[in-house]
């Protein structure tokens, strides 16, 4: 377990706890509806509580805690309700996103990171740390779609859709790379049409393969926590 905060690279101290918090939430470190103990965690990070007062706001607009009276700061339950939303939500901007970069790309932008990514990605140990070489690639397509609003977007859904990723390792498969590959071609090319195309399509599989899946995992929804009346 980590005693401190890392060095900072780059962003306010409050981000970089965020971003620490944020990660052992995602890989189930800090299970879902634990508690986030502020004096525990100033003192593993040997920081004062003001990052983290100022941390846990970031965390609760992106849906990964709730402060909840007298408990405070508990990690959120993700449910398939959940699942389904940010399914939605790809399939509204993945294809925006793929289709965005291919006519930045027949514009003359260059695909060369993109390429890299998916390089580097394919290259990984199936499952293993595939949620993050999963994200790596969509997040590439991203920047070099260059469209500030999307980014913006796209950034509060990142932590949510790396979290799923986690929550379904059947889906990394030499099929998910296929379709990758084949994304990641056409942006290549410039074929914005045929890029969204490809993006729908590999959102919808992964949802077909996931949901199921998800329903046998996950509760339907978040249990509403009973407050007893005096």
């Amino acid at each position: 377990m980590e005693s401190a905060v890392p060095a900072l690279a780059s962003g306010s101290l409050s981000e970089h706890v965020a971003e620490i918090l944020r990660e052992r939430i995602i890989s189930g470190q800090i299970p879902a509806g634990g508690k986030l103990n502020e004096r525990e965690l100033a003192s593993e990070f040997e920081v004062s509580r003001i990052p983290l007062r100022e941390a846990l706001p970031l965390l609760e607009a992106e849906g990964f805690i709730a402060t909840e009276p007298r408990r405070g700061a508990v990690v959120h339950t993700f449910t398939l309700r959940d699942a389904e939303e940010v399914f939605d939500l790809r399939l509204q901007l993945e294809p925006l996103a793929a289709g965005c970069a291919a006519r930045r790309v027949a514009a003359g932008a260059d695909p060369g990171r993109l390429l890299e990514a998916l390089e580097y990605a394919r290259g990984g140990i199936p499952g293993e740390q595939s949620s993050g070489r999963n994200s790596d690639l969509h997040e590439e397509i991203v920047l070099l779609a260059d469209h500030l609003l999307l980014q913006r977007l796209t950034s509060l859904m990142n932590g949510r859709v790396r979290w799923l990723f986690r929550l379904t390792p059947e889906r990394d498969t030499p099929g998910m790379w296929k379709e990758h590959e084949e994304l990641v071609k056409a942006i290549a090319a410039g074929q914005s049409a045929l890029a969204a195309a490809l993006a729908t399509a590999h959102v919808e599989r992964g949802r077909a393969a996931a949901l199921p899946v998800l329903a046998q995992r996950l509760p339907a929804e978040a249990t509403p926590r009973v407050v007893r009346k005096r």
